[in-house]
């Protein structure tokens, strides 16, 4: 696999559906399957079928070329690579039809274009990415209103003979069918929180642009668990139910609040097994804290989501959540 790494990324751009036409109200999702296109159309219908897929999906996002022949071996490369071939076979396995994940998207769509009607995304497509650049499993497009997934990222279970392909425990246990609507509709919902400058980015800000991520899914997913919106074992989540007062304390007795420094906090908001100041405990606690900020925050102004959205002071919306754990 390592000679055609590179085509991977190249091939994960491609795999985006894009469109100008957006999701309204009542309609239907569809999740169009790249990666099925790529591996079961026979190798001499391959090139008619990316001219027609390409044609029906133009877009700057598409940079599919089946009339150039170092692109069409560079695919051939990685469609026949067994590896890839097997990540495909496993993942298809695992998930032979989404209808179930259209369906939940569809009501999410749904009610989130209730509450902000610039919220726009119609078209989803799903692909194999080798297992590569796990952060961006999951990307969104607002300007064309497209979703791409990569579906072997939530098939990762079944691939033990690979040692999970060098992924943590605490990442693979994360990667299966229930998180991936939650993980589209947050990755979503990103696009469309604003934020400060990057060069003035702090620690708070970071916490309420998650708290409104998640907040987000609340209104849009309601039946969803919270250990589910949020990326947390049972378990975890109970860690900061018991914990959420030390944590704050943490927070404000170490000045993380307006902290710019990274460095400083990184191991409160990246992705890890715990949070490294407490013994046992959950990843991510900004992103809990940021959560109960926000919706404390909301209760408590009876503002819309397009104005939480838009609304970049941080510190105003924790002064007037009343925030007091």
């Amino acid at each position: 696999m390592k000679s055609i790494k590179p085509f991977i990324l190249t091939l994960a751009v491609a795999c985006l559906v894009s469109c100008n036409s957006g999701l309204h109200r009542g309609n239907t999702v569809k999740i169009q399957r790249f990666e099925q296109v790529l591996f079961d159309t026979p190798t001499d219908q391959l090139p008619s079928q990316l001219k027609q897929f390409a044609a029906t999906y133009a877009s700057p996002l598409l940079p599919i070329y089946p009339d150039q022949p170092q692109y069409m071996m560079q695919l051939s490369q990685f469609i026949a690579d067994p590896t890839v071939r097997d990540i495909y076979g496993i993942t298809k396995q695992q998930y032979p039809d989404l209808k179930w994940l259209e369906k939940e998207l569809s009501a999410a769509l749904d009610k989130a274009a209730d509450l902000d009607d610039e919220i726009s995304i119609g078209l989803f497509a799903t692909y194999v990415s080798g297992l590569s650049d796990y952060e961006n499993r999951i990307a969104v497009d607002r300007e064309s209103g497209s979703v791409r997934i990569s579906l072997d990222h939530y098939a990762v279970g079944g691939m033990e003979k690979y040692s999970y392909f060098g992924l943590p425990m605490y990442i693979v246990e994360r990667c299966d069918s229930a998180h991936l609507a939650t993980d589209i509709m947050a990755a979503i919902a990103r696009q469309y929180v604003a934020m400060p400058d990057e060069n003035d980015v702090t620690m708070l800000d970071i916490m309420i642009s998650e708290g409104k991520v998640l907040y987000f899914l609340d209104e849009v997913m309601p039946r969803k668990a919270d250990n589910i919106k949020i990326r947390y074992s049972e378990e975890q989540l109970e860690w900061m139910h018991h914990n959420e007062s030390n944590v704050w304390a943490y927070f404000i007795q170490n000045n993380l609040l307006y902290e710019k420094d990274f460095n400083r906090y990184h191991n409160l908001v990246d992705e890890a097994p715990k949070t490294n100041a407490f013994k046992d405990s959950a990843p991510r606690t900004t992103h809990y804290i940021g959560w109960q900020i926000v919706r404390q925050y909301m209760a408590n102004t009876k503002s819309s989501i397009k104005e939480l959205f838009a609304n970049t002071n941080s510190q105003q919306i924790l002064q007037q959540s009343g925030y007091k754990p």
